[in-house]
């Protein structure tokens, strides 16, 4: 049988994401699948000849039947000289928007069995001139479904962080928040939870302290509650909501499976502060399997080789592990003494 084949997106070329490709990709990776760096030639070359010169990379031949190792899928190509290593650039972010499509529609077309993007920077990708929030909705609009952000870790004690809203601003949140999209997006974890051996789900309130009875808020008392309430009436398992302060502590967090935060820096922080090094941004609710890094483009130390590889290294192993269908997670023992 061949080897899965992972599509990985060279990212923003001025960020990290181009060394973090070659530098990712150790024997034990390429033991495991076929590899399609999906981005412009010269960048992914001058990032090789940089980071992995023992490793080759020709093209991709859509007439070549077997192959191994590292693959080449060209998208417009930019000259190394014009890349402004650590600064907010249009053309490299049109690059690095036409590598998402592009390894996109490999796993659309099957010739790609999951892909799995390196960061890149909305405001370049703005600046290319093409309206964009994120990859999560950029890929869910090219594959016409629905989507939802989950970041996993499994770095010291595993984390399950669901997304009901994702990269919208904060002034808009509470509007977003009506009983349909908090069930769908309740539904969308505890299905993704199940199908890895799980089950428990417990869910943010929107305000300080769960809206202290009404004092700070309303919406917990007219959307979200009443919303939990009719799906434990279900029998599903939804808790909450809590406030959201407190939820992630350890003493407290471990008694659920997942966590379902109602905006993007809700569940952001505290899921970075715990598992930075190797968190990974998942997509759930997609035709095709896709998974990310939980950083950023790093301005500050690209093309420097310092940049951590763990969080890409967990990407790619999360989307091959999906692949095979072995990606079961033995149940949390939720009396144990938490982690540091």
């Amino acid at each position: 049988m061949p080897l899965p084949t992972l599509a990985i997106t060279m990212g923003d070329p001025a960020g990290v994401g181009p060394e973090l490709c070659w530098r990712s990709l150790d024997v034990e990776v390429l033991e495991r699948c076929r590899v399609i760096l999906v981005g412009s030639p010269s960048i992914l070359e001058a990032a090789r000849l940089r980071f992995a010169p023992t490793l080759s990379s020709p093209p991709l031949s859509g007439d070549e039947p077997q192959w191994s190792g590292v693959r080449i899928h060209e998208v417009e190509d930019l000259p190394m000289a014009e890349v402004p290593i650590g600064r907010v650039d249009g053309t490299c972010g049109k690059r690095a928007l036409a590598a998402i499509a592009a390894a996109t529609d490999l796993c659309r077309q099957g010739r790609a069995d999951a892909m799995v993007t390196a960061p890149v920077s909305k405001e370049a990708i703005e600046a290319g001139g093409t309206p964009f929030v994120g990859h999560t909705e950029f890929i869910s609009q090219r594959c016409g479904d629905h989507d939802e952000m989950m970041m996993m870790s499994d770095w010291r004690e595993k984390l399950h962080v669901g997304y009901a809203t994702t990269h919208l601003p904060l002034g808009q949140v509470a509007s977003a928040i009506t009983p349909g999209l908090l069930e769908r997006r309740c539904r969308q974890s505890l299905s993704f939870l199940n199908s890895v051996g799980l089950e428990s789900l417990a869910v943010c309130g929107l305000n300080p302290h769960a809206g202290e009875g009404g004092v700070l808020g309303t919406e917990e008392a007219r959307v979200i509650e009443p919303t939990l309430e009719r799906l434990r009436d279900e029998g599903l398992p939804v808790h909450g909501p809590f406030p959201a302060d407190t939820l992630f502590v350890a003493s407290i967090r471990r008694r659920y499976d997942g966590i379902l935060a109602l905006y993007h820096d809700q569940g952001g922080i505290p899921f970075k502060m715990l598992a930075f090094e190797n968190g990974v941004n998942h997509t759930l609710g997609l035709p095709i399997v896709r998974t990310s890094v939980d950083h950023g483009t790093a301005w500050d130390i690209a093309w420097q080789g310092k940049a951590s590889t763990g969080s890409l290294q967990a990407a790619v192993d999360l989307a091959l592990r999906r692949v095979d269908g072995n990606w079961k997670e033995p149940p949390l023992d939720h009396n144990a003494p938490p982690q540091p």
